[in-house]
């Protein structure tokens, strides 16, 4: 019979295993990190794990979530009240993908493997509730740079869509070639800078 815990025993060994987990992948990845593992550092029996978490790709893809709120929190607090200009979006975007390339678990997604088992063992509701917290995050400033007159009044879901093509084009380094990656990146980038940004930088 499972162990009951109370809600603040819940919480502890939730957020042990976020924490040991985050550890864990960091250094061996998701592939070479096992269960075992996991409930061993967070100090809880192996089938206690499943009371908290379906499988350790969901538990990789909740920390993998947790960076990328930590990265947004940073990011609106760069470009929250300032005024947006082509070159001032271009540093957005550029910050976005730097975000990416520095966190050694997010950095694990360029690993096809990985993003295969996560894509094959993440139910689809959740890929679809992280879809969601990017468009809360990114809807509120699209709206504002558009009601200030400093964005095209496209529709705000096609340049949601527009990041995230970028984020996603990121991700594919390898397939890129790693010897134009940086200068193809900085041309898609700037290239979005120049058809979505109304105001041109003052000199």
């Amino acid at each position: 019979m499972a162990k009951k815990f109370t809600e603040e025993e819940k919480r502890f060994i939730r957020q042990k295993l976020l924490t040991e987990g985050k550890r864990l992948f960091e250094v061996h990845g998701l592939q070479k990190t096992s269960i075992g593992e996991l409930t061993k550092k967070a100090g809880i029996a192996q089938g206690t794990f499943y009371q908290f978490f379906s499988s350790k790709e969901e538990l990789y893809f909740d920390i993998i979530e947790q960076e990328e709120q930590a990265i947004q929190r940073e990011l609106v607090d760069q470009i929250a009240t300032a005024r947006l200009t082509k070159s001032s979006f271009v540093h957005f975007l550029q910050q976005a993908i730097y975000s990416l390339e520095k966190s050694p678990i997010l950095h694990q997604l360029h690993d096809e493997l990985t993003m295969a088992l996560l894509m094959r063992k993440l139910p689809e509701e959740k890929l679809a509730m992280n879809h969601q917290r990017d468009a809360d995050f990114l809807l509120p400033l699209i709206e504002r740079w558009q009601t200030e007159g400093q964005m095209q009044k496209l529709p705000p879901d096609v340049i949601i869509g527009m990041i995230r093509a970028l984020v996603l084009l990121a991700l594919q380094k390898n397939a890129i070639g790693e010897d134009v990656y940086e200068e193809a990146m900085a041309q898609f980038i700037q290239m979005m800078a120049d058809s979505l940004v109304l105001e041109e930088d003052t000199q």
